[in-house]
């Protein structure tokens, strides 16, 4: 065995590279691809799902991929994060707009590198946001006795010239009231 093990750990390298090779092969979804390669994506695709299949338990049981995207854009959809708090019987108050300094209360939190990654939307809001915003809905609660039910939710924006406007729509709520922990 230990004289084998030199060739049978250069096979497993050499196998774990060609499974990296393949896995990392960016293939554009059917719509996107332009015309003449239509046909060179429809023959490797159920190629790469061929070799892929056998090993399909690793990366969902290990999560990791070779799948990058070389040039990474923005999403279409753009949102901002808006929390607002009410009293019992009252109207709703704005606290917090992303990047708004009128409605700033909580930017020194969330606006941080490190805090925001728990709560920036891309196409789907982060795995951990809903504990976030627990947490986050609690605090406001703490921090304003007054306030009976806090919310959280994304407002879709449009950016035009430059200029932040809000669409109005909301996504992603999350509400929490005095009393349910």
């Amino acid at each position: 065995m230990t004289r084998r093990w030199p060739e049978m750990r250069a096979g497993l390298i050499a196998v774990a590279i060609v499974l990296g090779l393949v896995d990392g092969c960016p293939l554009p979804a059917s719509q996107d691809v332009p015309g003449w390669r239509a046909p060179i994506v429809d023959a490797a695709r159920p190629i790469q799902r061929t070799v892929l299949t056998p090993f399909r338990w690793i990366t969902s049981s290990v999560r990791f991929s070779q799948r990058w995207a070389l040039f990474q854009v923005a999403s279409r959809d753009a949102h901002r994060l808006v929390i607002d708090g009410r009293p019992l019987g009252g109207p709703w108050q704005r606290l917090f707009i992303a990047g708004d300094p009128e409605h700033a209360a909580y930017a020194e939190i969330l606006e941080q590198e490190r805090v925001r990654g728990a709560w920036d939307p891309t196409d789907r809001p982060m795995f951990q946001y809903n504990a976030f915003a627990r947490w986050l809905t609690g605090r406001v609660l703490d921090d304003h006795p007054d306030l009976h039910t806090v919310r959280m939710r994304f407002e879709k924006i449009e950016i035009t010239d430059g200029a932040v406007r809000g669409t109005g729509v909301y996504v992603y709520p999350f509400g929490r009231d005095r009393g349910t922990r």
